[in-house]
């Protein structure tokens, strides 16, 4: 494939982002019962630029994403993954906009820059996935220009991690919502008698023993069990 063809295949990839992200946007707002106006305003953009990011004409950057989903009570995974989730309890961000925003860019910025580097893929390589000059790689990971959500999942594919590496899972409300949603599914997965033993309170103290002894090394973990077989027989 030559690069002109290359391009344009890209090209239009990632349009069709965009636009099943928007469609998937503006149907979370209309059960919302939100107007763009408000949605707009949440995110500190005009109601023409939400128009376009519903449109598909215009890229939304994941932290903006974040926070509408966070004003839209779903999960952040939800314009992401096929299957629908259940929703979470809506609760008020703790920064302003603007500071959320600029702190997860950064972040954002962090996470592209490891997982590149764990992929032992150079800036340059990078780059030429999406046909955008190195230098707007340097800025992704210094959080110096937010990166659309389209790019990302593009740089998600070529990386090989999963759009979960990068959702905020700690940055105010909206992470810790996240955090907890995942820590929820997670527990679910255990078998039932696991959880019927984590559920019960009186059973708090085996699981701190357990706490600590992971976190001990194998010598120390050897030692405790030949002090309890002495002490046992």
């Amino acid at each position: 494939m030559d690069d002109a063809t290359h391009k344009s295949t890209m090209s239009d990839a990632l349009a069709l982002r965009r636009k099943i992200i928007g469609v998937l946007l503006q149907g979370a707002r209309l059960r919302a019962g939100r107007t763009k106006k408000e949605c707009a305003e949440a995110i500190g953009v005009s109601v023409s630029t939400l128009s376009r990011f519903e449109d598909g004409r215009k890229d939304i950057t994941l932290p903006q994403l974040e926070l509408l989903a966070y004003m839209l009570n779903v999960p952040v995974s939800g314009f992401f993954k096929d299957k629908e989730q259940d929703k979470l309890v809506q609760e008020e961000p703790e920064l302003p906009t603007d500071q959320i925003i600029a702190l997860r860019n950064r972040i954002i910025g962090v996470l592209l820059r490891q997982a590149r580097t764990q992929a032992d893929m150079s800036q340059k390589e990078l780059a030429k996935t999406l046909n955008v000059p190195p230098r707007r790689i340097t800025q992704y990971e210094y959080g110096q220009r937010p990166i659309p959500v389209a790019e990302l999942l593009e740089f998600a594919e070529a990386l090989r991690v999963p759009m979960s590496y990068f959702v905020d899972e700690g940055v105010g409300r909206v992470g810790e919502r996240e955090q907890a949603q995942s820590q929820f599914e997670r527990f679910a997965e255990l078998p039932d008698d696991v959880r019927a033993f984590v559920s019960r309170y009186t059973n708090l103290p085996y699981l701190r023993v357990a706490i600590r002894i992971s976190d001990m090394d194998a010598d120390r973990i050897r030692k405790i069990a030949e002090g309890l077989l002495d002490i046992t027989y």
